[in-house]
């Protein structure tokens, strides 16, 4: 026999019907057989399994019910050569699964197991299928092999031993003779990801395979989210240590940037205004739930055993379905009108409702430690990449090559935009690039970073070669820092003629003055090449910190940005609006605008870059949040004038602003004056009675307004990308060819 299929039952109904008729109708020439160990069904689900003669039907009690031990049941049940785990709600996706999977596993003698793709059924909810979809896509588009080949990585990185433990048997297979070696242990939870970490440390190998589909997704109650994610923590605490919360005070902050991650992906979608708001509320409940959950069930491990038993039948969901107790109700639901307030209701929600004891929800007698190292241990990596003289001269008469060390990206991001335009630039002029991204928690294979940056940034050159870890970084004419954390990297490798730092801000006054500002702050004395957007950076880095720095200017997307008629006469402010981002001083700007409209109450301003809903601004605006590219231009049009704060660098607002046929406002001072000054741009100090002053006076003026218009349109077309990516491809051969000399 090639395969035996396990699938754990309990009352499967119609669902279980389908995934059989899938698993019979594989267009395969194996022999399997299927196995369904049953734990107490009392719907048709026996009826159903009889349907299916080549079925082998085993029954238990459900308190004999384990996630571990059943499956072994099952496996113990069959003959064939590989073990193939399913559950009753997986269903086969395309009728090649089987024998993709099989496939897979056969091309590697080492490999003990291989796990395929999950799709969310359709109707599946939409946090969910954006999670599940993300989740898989990180292992890679095609079969990808996976072993323990660092083993100092893995007792460092954590992302990474995640990465090799992960698997899931709702759709997994193994081989029979390592399994009947090491069978599962019998866990309550994680029994595939625990036997997978110990077949990834005795060194077998893994493939994912992408080719072997299932549907499988559920729609939870909102209250049952809570009893998963308990689970789900409680597992990870003992597999891998992990906690998603370690202190109670930790709950606000880590929820919050859930909320703020879903409610910015909930308002890119295409749902109308009323399902957009259903799906923030229930965002906001989940992750509520899920850094409460997750908090208490790392603590877990840390409780007394009568707490234990106490926090099981409260809150586990599988310690539910084992003793088949009928499920408590979690009582009222926390809905909370500020984010950061909920962490003590939930604390105090948890107490009233459930009597759980203090010792579960203070810290442990001996508070979690907090690792500096983790989170700035690149200042102490000392692991010197030395010079390779072979590698030099073997390059030496080919394509200069550069490797470009990034910081991991979201989506939208500027810099990392202006990066990209630059590197696929500097390919068309022959320069062969390379990007590396340093300490990447999101991409774990190359494939999954190269299809992300081939969606999110369509700018970047699909040609270009792509990494997602520096790892074996290979020599190059010049290696270049982007940020002041990869520029930790750039120090210690010197398998380079130059090194360069591509400088788009003083990344040290994004900080209050303390540890991060001098961490930042010492990537200056380095002593790379500079290459500075502008020349406030260039001067800066030049006189403060002796950086050589050569300097190029901005321009814009021409395809997006083109000067179009304001079609009104309403008097109409926009302003860019990053409360999140301190240098864009947001607060100042508030100020100024609520000023403005005591003086001219019949203003209109459009908010723009954030969702600013849970501020009162108690005049007629717009809350933009963050708009499209494609319309921003007519955006930026239909204002008489751009209010777009810049405490520290400029970005390219301004230019887009002036080529879209409307005005500039922002403040004065070296950083800006490279860029903007009085003959093209309204020009404000910091105080917010003088910047309501200088808007007053413009909107009472049309004709000024009308002379900055001109002057900003004429001024945004002298500028071109060419020409400034021209100064960088100069910059970086001038740099390779001195240093070459001292070699």
């Amino acid at each position: 026999m090639d395969v035996t299929i396990c699938i754990p039952t309990k009352n499967g109904g119609k669902q279980l019907d389908r995934v059989l008729e899938a698993v019979f109708n594989q267009k395969t020439d194996l022999e399997y057989e299927v196995v369904c160990v049953d734990s107490g069904s009392v719907d048709d689900t026996l009826e159903i399994i009889q349907k299916y003669p080549r079925v082998k039907l085993v029954q238990i009690q459900p308190s004999e019910f384990g996630h571990g031990r059943t499956r072994n049941l099952a496996a113990s049940h069959g003959t064939g050569e590989f073990i193939y785990f399913i559950t009753q709600d997986a269903l086969p996706a395309s009728d090649e699964w089987l024998d993709q999977m099989i496939r897979a596993i056969r091309k590697d003698d080492k490999c003990a197991l291989g796990f395929g793709i999950h799709y969310p059924y359709p109707g599946c909810n939409l946090l969910d299928a954006r999670d599940i979809t993300m989740h898989f896509n990180g292992f890679g588009m095609e079969n990808t092999y996976y072993w323990l080949d660092d083993r100092q990585r893995y007792a460092r990185e954590e992302g990474y031993r995640h990465l090799l433990a992960f698997s899931s048997d709702n759709n997994a297979c193994v081989r029979r003779s390592v399994f009947e070696k090491y069978p599962y242990e019998d866990v309550e939870f994680a029994e595939d990801q625990i036997w997978t970490k110990k077949m990834m440390e005795m060194g077998y190998h893994k493939v994912y395979c992408p080719y072997a589909p299932v549907y499988h997704s559920h729609n939870f109650p909102l209250r049952e989210y809570f009893r998963r994610y308990f689970d789900e923590y409680k597992g990870l605490r003992e597999l891998h240590g992990y906690r998603i919360v370690r202190r109670a005070r930790d709950i606000p902050r880590a929820a919050y940037a859930l909320i703020k991650s879903d409610f910015r992906y909930i308002r890119g979608t295409d749902l109308p205004f009323l399902k957009k708001m259903y799906w923030r509320v229930y965002a906001f409940r989940r992750d509520i739930d899920r850094n409460t959950a997750g908090y208490l069930g790392g603590k877990y491990a840390d409780a007394a055993p009568d707490t234990q038993q106490l926090m099981d039948e409260l809150f586990s969901q599988q310690y539910q379905q084992r003793n088949r107790k009928k499920k408590k109700k979690m009582g009222e639901r926390f809905m909370l009108k500020k984010y950061w307030a909920f962490c003590k209701k939930a604390v105090r929600y948890l107490r009233k409702n459930h009597g759980i004891p203090e010792s579960v929800l203070e810290e442990t007698q001996e508070p979690p430690k907090v690792h500096v190292e983790d989170v700035f241990g690149m200042a102490l990596d000392n692991a010197i990449t030395p010079f390779n003289r072979e590698d030099y001269l073997a390059a030496k008469d080919g394509p200069l090559q550069l490797n470009w060390v990034i910081p991991e990206m979201g989506v939208g991001s500027g810099g990392h935009i202006n990066i990209f335009r630059f590197i696929s630039a500097l390919e068309h002029k022959g320069i062969k690039n390379r990007i590396y991204i340093e300490r990447a928690v999101n991409y774990h294979t190359d494939d999954a970073l190269r299809n992300f940056l081939a969606d999110a940034y369509p700018i970047l050159d699909s040609n270009i070669e792509v990494h997602c870890s520096t790892e074996n970084m290979p020599f190059c004419h010049g290696v270049v820092a982007t940020s002041w954390t990869t520029a930790y990297f750039v120090r210690r490798f010197n398998n380079a003629v130059s090194k360069f730092y591509f400088v788009q801000d003083y990344e040290s006054s994004f900080y209050a003055v303390g540890s991060e500002y001098m961490l930042a702050e010492n990537t200056y004395n380095f002593g790379f090449r500079g290459i500075t957007a502008g020349d406030w950076l260039k001067n800066k880095l030049e006189r403060e910190y002796a950086m050589p720095c050569d300097s190029f200017h901005f321009s814009y997307d021409k395809e997006l940005y083109h000067a179009i008629e304001k079609r009104d006469n309403t008097k109409r402010i926009f302003f860019y609006a990053r409360p999140v981002t301190p240098r864009r001083a947001f607060e100042l700007g508030m100020l100024a605008l609520l000023e403005l409209h005591r003086r001219v109450p019949e203003i209109e301003v459009v908010f723009a870059g954030w969702d600013v809903s849970n501020y009162y601004i108690p005049f007629t605006h717009l809350n933009a949040g963050s708009v499209p590219l494609a319309q921003l231009s007519d955006l930026y049009a239909q204002c008489d004038i751009c209010l777009v704060m810049s405490l520290t660098n400029l970005s390219l607002l301004p230019l887009e602003v002036m080529a879209s046929n409307s005005v500039i406002a922002t403040q004065g001072g070296e950083n800006n004056s490279w860029m903007v000054d009085e003959r093209n741009a309204i020009i404000v100090d910091c105080d917010p009675l003088n910047i309501a002053s200088k808007l007053e006076d413009y909107l009472n003026h049309p004709e000024k307004l009308a002379e900055l218009r001109k002057a900003g349109l004429e001024y945004a077309a002298s500028t071109n990308w060419d020409r400034e990516t021209d100064k960088v491809y100069q910059s970086i051969v001038k740099g390779i060819r001195e240093d070459e000399q001292k070699l």
